[in-house]
């Protein structure tokens, strides 16, 4: 079973443009903690030492912590499930936040 959570690239400011976002998977089992930054930032870190990624970055500080807990809740959801999946989202509104299986039933 695997589960991909896609993050944004690192260079993603929440002035660029929506072509030019970038964005990665990271395998879940690899997800060591999330926290907030204490502004709009949600990040996740992951088992390699001093390995980070910004999973969110929300229009409010107070989103933030919204996007975190819905991010635990659709993680428990697939392993729940079982099976591979891909969970994917906008990078700012936790409602966004999508999974997939893979593949397709």
């Amino acid at each position: 079973m695997t589960i991909l959570l896609q993050v944004l690239e690192q260079s993603f400011t929440p002035t660029t443009p929506w072509p030019l976002r970038k964005f990665t998977f990271v395998n879940a089992a690899h997800i060591v903690g999330m926290r907030l930054d204490g502004q709009c930032g949600v990040w996740i870190d992951l088992a390699r030492p001093h390995e980070s990624q910004r999973l969110a970055h929300t229009p409010q500080p107070e989103d933030a912590i919204a996007f975190l807990l819905a991010t635990f809740g659709k993680i428990a959801e697939c392993e729940t499930a079982g099976g591979s999946w891909l969970i994917g989202h906008d990078g700012t509104n936790h409602s966004t936040l999508a999974a997939s299986q893979v593949p397709q039933k």
